[in-house]
């Protein structure tokens, strides 16, 4: 009997004990307030160009290993106050995170496994945390970074890249690529066909002669070599080509490539962005059979259109006939900008080159947005075209570049380039116009900055840049910033009083009287200043006794 009870009641306690566990699990979980502003500010739907980041944009984490995390603004907005956290599927706590800079960041008070803001004072544009996965969850385990953010007397919250999911997950082995079989070289002409237009493409077009594809580059390589593509990061040279329109950098990078480049090709952009830019030519062989190529939307803050890495070799060791490919848009990662006229905001660290869609920037700004879609319509077409088919030995071997009397590398086999202008490096953003008319074109203005003043009366300063500069009698540039006159709450001053005066003779000549003194206020308390004390004081004053 004794022994029962005493099952029954150990069985209570491991129950009560469970439960009680579970519970302060769900209390911790729910406990963790991330709303922003006090519950007397509104939430504002979408990210607004602020974002969580895992430092190199891994596709997925290891476990055990530790993660640099960032929550970043887009330039030149800033936020004052963050919450962050990095949960499980289900909102429980996953991982450890850990602040880097006490300065910026510290442990939530109200949100016990969350990271938040050190004071809400300060502006920030960029935070970084640690993050720690965790130890043998196994694959199919994700992590949700989760953030919200207060920008002056708005906040958003988890939506759009205010959240980043990452799951666990190991490399995958691909198989090797089959390599071509064509004993023989074919050439092939290589055109490009504009269809970005206000008609087709309506939203924030930049109409007028702002519009404009930049030099297009390209050239056919072997396997050893890419360009870019997606889920990589820009080069220098795409980096350049992508912000600036200029190729130069891009083309001196292809020619320190050696054997991997048979052909490089380009022709002159488009300005505006109407008419084609056709018949370039070029070689592939057994060797270098992929083709490449990049030109810029412009403006834009770092847009690319292309093909990665289109291999023309068949199974059955011929080469393709002809080929067209749709031309979306790219963002290299380089600048944080989400329409076509964004300020300059460089991306620290660079990002993975990514494709634009109606819904990536989610937001309004985005000139592609449109939730009813699922994909841009292309702003145009590559097509590709065998003009002719050379028979070659099968065991051909190919020799690296040379060196030309001027430095240049030459290659030392056969390597074709469009005749005609050659490409000089351009100003940014500006290209050679010939004959159009450009007038000026500006960005959108940057948000007003913080007032000069912390109280009283200060002046407050926006800003925007100049993305293309009048050519040709064109319209001339406005302005590049302004300002005006901004009020913060009455600058704070004690109450500042004049000395005391001496006392005054007794009340009385005999007995108990009082004596007097006073004092002038010399400058009243302002705002929150101290306030001014008391203008009199009094104190008994004893004489012989009457």
């Amino acid at each position: 009997m004794e022994v029962n009870t005493m099952r029954s009641l150990i069985c209570v306690i491991l129950v009560f004990g469970l439960s009680l566990s579970r519970a302060v699990s769900v209390n911790v979980i729910d406990s963790c307030d991330r709303e922003l502003g006090g519950g007397s500010l509104p939430k504002r739907p979408g990210d607004n160009g602020y974002r969580v980041r895992v430092v190199h944009q891994p596709d997925y984490y290891t476990s055990g290993e530790e993660y640099q995390v960032l929550l970043q603004s887009t330039p030149p907005l800033s936020f004052k106050q963050f919450v962050l956290v990095a949960v499980d599927d289900d909102g429980e706590p996953f991982g450890e995170l850990s602040i880097l800079d006490s300065r910026q960041s510290r442990m939530s008070p109200g949100c016990p496994h969350g990271v938040t803001h050190a004071d809400s004072v300060s502006s920030k544009t960029s935070v970084t945390f640690q993050w720690e996965a965790p130890a043998g969850t196994g694959q199919g385990s994700c992590v949700n970074f989760k953030a919200s953010v207060m920008q002056r007397k708005v906040w958003f919250m988890d939506e759009g890249n205010l959240s980043l999911r990452l799951c666990e997950g190991e490399t995958d082995t691909e198989a090797p690529a089959e390599e071509c079989c064509a004993c023989s070289v074919a050439e092939y002409d290589f055109s490009f066909y504009g269809q970005w237009t206000q008609a087709t493409h309506p939203r924030d077009y930049p109409s007028g002669s702002g519009n404009h594809w930049s030099d297009i580059i390209g050239a056919t390589h072997s396997r050893e070599y890419t360009m870019w593509e997606e889920g990589g990061f820009a080069t220098e040279g795409v980096k350049r080509l992508a912000e600036w329109g200029s190729p130069v950098s891009l083309e001196r990078e292809m020619r320190l490539q050696g054997s991997s480049i048979r052909s490089v090709f380009k022709h002159r952009g488009l300005w505006p962005a109407v008419g084609n830019m056709s018949n370039m030519l070029m070689e592939v062989d057994r060797q270098r059979h992929m083709v490449s190529a990049l030109t810029m939307v412009g403006p834009s803050p770092d847009w690319l259109v292309g093909i990665s890495n289109a291999d023309l070799c068949t199974a059955d060791c011929g080469w393709v006939e002809s080929a067209e490919y749709d031309m979306l848009p790219w963002d290299a990662g380089t600048d944080s900008g989400i329409s076509y006229m964004s300020r300059n905001a460089p991306t620290r660290p660079r990002e993975k080159i990514r494709r634009l869609t109606p819904s990536f920037p989610d937001n309004e700004d985005n000139p592609f947005y449109d939730p009813e879609l699922e994909e841009v319509i292309p702003l145009g077409k590559i097509v590709v075209t065998r003009l002719s088919v050379t028979e070659a030995p099968c065991d051909a071997v190919y020799e690296d570049t040379e060196t030309d009397e001027h430095g240049e590398e030459q290659p030392s086999g056969p390597m074709m380039k469009k005749p005609g202008m050659e490409v000089t490096e351009m100003p940014p953003k500006v290209m050679a116009t010939g004959r159009y008319v450009v007038d000026c074109m500006m960005s959108e203005w940057s948000d007003w900055g913080e007032c000069s003043k912390s109280c009283g009366k200060g002046r407050m300063v926006r800003t925007r840049m100049i993305k293309v500069k009048a050519k040709n009698g064109g319209e001339s540039c406005g302005p590049r910033k302004q300002s005006k006159k901004c009020m913060m709450e009455v600058c704070p001053r004690d109450c500042m009083m004049r000395p005391w005066s001496d006392w005054t003779e007794c009340s009385v000549t005999c007995g108990e009287g009082v004596q007097i003194r006073m004092r002038k206020i010399k400058k009243r308390a302002k705002g929150s200043g101290i306030p001014c004390g008391e203008p009199k004081e009094m104190r008994v004053c004893e004489m012989p006794a009457c």
